[in-house]
């Protein structure tokens, strides 16, 4: 190995006659608080510059981002090596969907299915149905036929707007299908 070069023959350090023989680290908190002192201007300007802010934010993303590694954990996390309940994804013990009919036996016979009625149709609204479905259908159909386009989609789209507007005009709306002041309009 190479000897360093001591310019100081007695082994002694050239800061112990200045500082009375004081530890290392009051020597560096002096030196520190000497140079801090002579230098706190640039220091402030370097303090509030913008590659500082940049790294204050950096290094508080840093501090967010390692809150729990890979490494923290052990290998029983991923494998449940001391299962609890003693079940596995593949036991299952619950009803499935396909299993209704022995679920309604099991919870008794009071289910009542739907029994949907259509009831009577006004033919004004059957015929508005009929224009707007030829409409829409006609009008997408025209564009296959380039030569009769431009009199097919105007016939058809004055089909779709009588159609559209005759059922929009003849719609009730929803306040009045309430059958009393307690119904809130909720359907199944």
């Amino acid at each position: 190995m190479t000897d360093l070069n001591n310019s100081n023959d007695d082994e002694e350090r050239p800061n112990d006659a200045s500082h009375g023989g004081g530890s290392p680290m009051d020597d560096l908190d002096a030196a520190w608080a000497e140079f801090a002192d002579s230098h706190a201007d640039d220091l402030k300007a370097v303090e509030r510059s913008r590659s500082a802010k940049r790294f204050e934010k950096h290094a508080q993303r840093r501090e967010k981002e390692a809150l729990l590694s890979i490494d923290d954990l052990d290998q029983g996390t991923f494998t449940n090596d001391a299962p609890a309940n003693g079940r596995g994804p593949r036991d299952f013990t619950g009803s499935s969907w396909l299993d209704t009919d022995r679920v309604m036996d099991r919870y008794g016979d009071d289910f009542v299915p739907p029994n949907p009625e259509i009831g009577h149709v006004k033919l004004s609204k059957l015929v508005f149905w009929i224009l707007l479905v030829a409409g829409v259908i006609g009008i997408i159909a025209s564009v296959f036929v380039p030569a009769l386009a431009s009199i097919l989609g105007s016939i058809f789209g004055l089909c779709a707007l009588v159609g559209a507007a005759g059922l929009i005009v003849q719609h009730k709306g929803h306040r009045e299908t309430r059958t009393d002041e307690f119904d809130d309009g909720a359907r199944v």
